[in-house]
């Protein structure tokens, strides 16, 4: 599904510079009201751009008593003036990423504070929040950073338990370790036994990066020798803490699911794409169906250039095309839909079932079908229905397969079932970037109302 380019604004205009300027507002905010709130943090790492170019997370720790207190922070509007918290996902039994959103325009500026009070893998607890507090420093920017040699080796056990290190990671590591050699050396003694932590000052010295692909498991076993697992009660409380944390996942998925409908013409493609590319930050993935899961199936776009032009089939025919469609929608929940909500996915539906109860001929339902209707309360619901609407003579100056009379039909039926699902009705007759930022307005209201619900009922 294509987008004209001269329909759809190119993200690297003008309003690219304004949603940077923003973001970078943005991060000096929530840099204040951390410190506003007796709140001692440090950004881990990543930051050598910071507040001019945010290409990224911020990952930042905090103590674990500060740690329960970010939701309510970032909750109150006031903490970062002009944005809203509209996504809160916890990764981790004292981890959680936040999604700060600014709208601007039509486009939507972001900031994604990645929160952790202490940092644990495989049932060793390699960082805490308090032992690196104590040592934090001041940035030439004024924001909070750890000392060279505790940063270094958060970077280094970070990028070795992954079992990926590039080109730039090793060079922060030779940053860091140019910055205190005393400190770092220190680290890398106490992490790899001699002669690999030789060998590993030298690989960062020479920006080898075959020789830390070749000593990866290598590396993996020496930070496992190095550091001893935490106590069983530790890691029994961890574990069930993550079960908990997994349990809430599936019973309050931070995905989105959105139904766009509208008439033939109405700039369906063109609002869907906008909406997947805003909102897209703010989830892991973005998936799209048309009108339905389609049993999970991976189908191309396809261009219907005559919509009512195919005879209706039989009413037996056409039962078992709606019996079949209720099939589809719930297995494909079950399998694909509600699974991908729960992993943070955002899931849009361009069309819906519901398309059948406003223009059955597009399905080839015959005059008097009413079993689309009869079932038509059992079929799973999105969280967000969008219906698009606009002068009937704009519609079919943009589809001319239709008749003024046939949009002008279409369009009150659309309004009508807009009025029935308590839908968001956006008008497409207006200016393009008027259109697309009343779209994503949508969105981001839900999700901050959903996340100031769940932090309110957390607490």
């Amino acid at each position: 599904m294509n987008v004209a380019a001269s329909a759809q604004p190119s993200p690297d205009d003008a309003s690219t510079v304004a949603v940077e300027a923003v973001r970078k507002q943005m991060f000096l905010d929530f840099c204040a009201a951390l410190d506003a709130h007796a709140m001692p943090y440090v950004i881990l790492s990543g930051y050598s751009g910071y507040p001019d170019r945010i290409d990224s997370d911020i990952d930042f720790m905090v103590s674990e008593a500060d740690f329960l207190r970010l939701p309510a922070l970032f909750n109150d509007a006031s903490s970062v003036p002009g944005a809203r918290l509209v996504q809160a996902v916890q990764h981790g039994p004292s981890a959680c990423c936040y999604a700060l959103a600014s709208h601007t325009g039509h486009r939507i500026a972001y900031l994604h504070p990645d929160s952790t009070a202490s940092y644990r893998s495989k049932g060793r607890l390699w960082l805490r929040g308090q032992a690196v507090l104590a040592s934090r420093r001041k940035a030439a920017a004024g924001f909070w950073i750890p000392a060279a040699a505790v940063e270094f080796e958060y970077y280094f056990v970070k990028r070795c338990d992954k079992g990926v290190v590039e080109a730039h990671h090793i060079d922060t590591f030779a940053t860091l370790l140019a910055e205190d050699p005393v400190g770092c050396r220190a680290v890398l003694a106490r992490l790899a036994p001699l002669p690999l932590s030789d060998e590993l000052e030298s690989a960062i010295s020479k920006g080898n990066v075959a020789w830390f692909e070749q000593h990866r498991q290598q590396l993996q076993l020496a930070l496992s020798d190095s550091m001893p697992r935490e106590a069983f009660v530790g890691r029994l409380l961890s574990r069930a803490s993550e079960i908990l944390r997994r349990a809430r996942r599936i019973l309050r998925p931070t995905g989105l699911v959105i139904a766009v409908l509208g008439p033939d013409g109405s700039g369906k493609t063109t609002v869907i794409e906008h909406l997947e590319r805003e909102l897209a930050p703010v989830f892991r993935r973005v998936r799209r169906f048309h009108l339905r899961p389609h049993f999970g199936a991976a189908l191309g776009s396809t261009v219907v250039t005559d919509p009512h032009g195919e005879k209706p089939r039989g009413h037996l025919a056409s039962a078992a095309k709606v019996g079949l469609f209720m099939i589809d929608y719930w297995m494909g929940w079950l399998r694909w839909v509600y699974p991908a909500k729960v992993r943070s996915n955002l899931i849009v539906f361009d069309r819906y079932y519901h398309d059948m109860l406003v223009d059955p001929a597009r399905y080839r339902l015959p005059r008097g079908s009413f079993l689309q209707r009869l079932l038509v309360d059992l079929v799973p619901k999105p969280d967000i229905w969008l219906i698009l609407h606009a002068p009937p003579e704009l519609l079919v100056a943009r589809k001319g397969e239709i008749t003024l009379e046939a949009a002008q039909v279409l369009s009150k039926d659309y309004a009508h079932l807009a009025f029935q699902l308590h839908a968001i009705s956006i008008d497409t007759g207006r200016g393009l970037k008027e259109t697309l930022a009343a779209a994503v307005a949508a969105p981001l209201e839900y999700l901050a109302t959903r996340t100031s619900a769940r932090i309110g009922a957390a607490r």
